[in-house]
């Protein structure tokens, strides 16, 4: 597999789970600062991602395999604490 869409799939992933639950306590009706700055990093990573897939060849992206593992790593992590999260309830 291309290393351009591991890494751009484990940012989307950590944008979305940063950035989902976050958009959703802010509808809710939880307006702080924390929550709009998660917010918009969320978003931000999520559009960067995209932007990044859209706009890199994948033939040309090179990236060390320390640093996707650690992507990779840190993507499942936020995963398992949004889900964690969502299903506790807290």
């Amino acid at each position: 597999m291309e290393d351009l869409y591991i890494y751009t799939g484990s940012t989307a992933v950590i944008g979305a789970s940063v950035g989902g639950p976050a958009v959703s306590s802010f509808f809710a009706g939880d307006r702080s600062i924390p929550i709009l700055l998660m917010a918009i990093g969320g978003c931000g990573m999520l559009v960067s991602a995209g932007y990044s897939l859209l706009r890199t060849d994948p033939e040309e992206f090179t990236a060390s395999a320390a640093s996707l593992l650690l992507l990779v790593a840190a993507a499942c992590l936020a995963l398992l604490e949004t889900v964690l999260s969502a299903v506790s309830g807290v």
